[in-house]
């Protein structure tokens, strides 16, 4: 799933059950802001994002800890981690 599907059919729906409009706009505002400022890859902003969200106090106070643990994974699971090019530099045998 992409990051924007993924906030639009998942946590964004999920706040607004748990938090109501108001402060699911907020956590959403402050989650954004989060992303944007995030060095790094698409899917790495992302996770920052996720975690912007369940490590937020009233996030954790509302779901406790091991909840809101439980749904940060969820979530970041929604976008698989995007695989690694890796180049392995070497000499070459002679022959």
């Amino acid at each position: 799933m992409d990051v924007e599907k993924a906030i639009e059919t998942k946590i964004e729906p999920a706040l607004r059950n748990a938090f109501g409009s108001s402060k699911s706009r907020t956590l959403l505002t402050t989650a954004t802001l989060t992303y944007v400022t995030t060095v790094g890859p698409k899917v790495q902003r992302y996770r920052a994002f996720v975690d912007s969200i369940c490590m937020d106090e009233q996030v954790i106070q509302e779901w406790g800890e091991a909840a809101a643990a439980r749904q940060a994974k969820e979530w970041e699971e929604l976008v698989p981690l995007e695989p690694e090019t890796v180049v392995i530099v070497g000499a070459q045998a002679p022959g």
